[in-house]
């Protein structure tokens, strides 16, 4: 193998290994009642991930999700149904943050994803679990 190649096989192996450890380990959180009814949740978002990405309503109805940008540059926060349909977009910019509420009106597995151009691919996904 060439000096070069080593180099190459190098840095895409210290890549790998820095991507791994972004990944949520599959903790599962809660989200917080209300005293209006519904639920409420911090997302952030940033660096390759979702924290949490993976979020637990004990039932149907209303979420509040409040998203924040934790990174340096545009991120996306886009929720799907049980459908594949998208419920709600927004784009929150670097250190803001948005807030969204959305009816989740049945159990089951709600998805969410960062948009922005491979984002999703390495690793910026996650779901909502309602009533289960």
């Amino acid at each position: 193998m060439r000096p070069d190649s080593k180099r190459s096989v190098f840095v895409i192996l210290v890549v790998i290994a820095a991507l791994a450890g972004c990944a949520d380990k599959g903790k599962v959180q809660t989200a917080a009642p209300m005293s209006s009814g519904g639920s409420m949740i911090t997302i952030e978002a940033g660096n390759y991930k979702f924290s949490p990405n993976k979020i637990r309503v004990e039932k149907p109805g209303l979420l509040g999700i409040e998203v924040k940008n934790v990174s340096g540059s545009q991120q996306n926060f886009t929720l799907k149904d049980l459908h594949g349909k998208i419920i709600k977009s927004v784009d929150p910019h670097p250190g803001g943050s948005v807030i969204v509420n959305v009816e989740l009106p049945e159990p089951g597995v709600y998805t969410f994803y960062c948009n922005k151009t491979f984002n999703s691919t390495l690793g910026m996904h996650g779901q909502i679990i309602v009533g289960r």
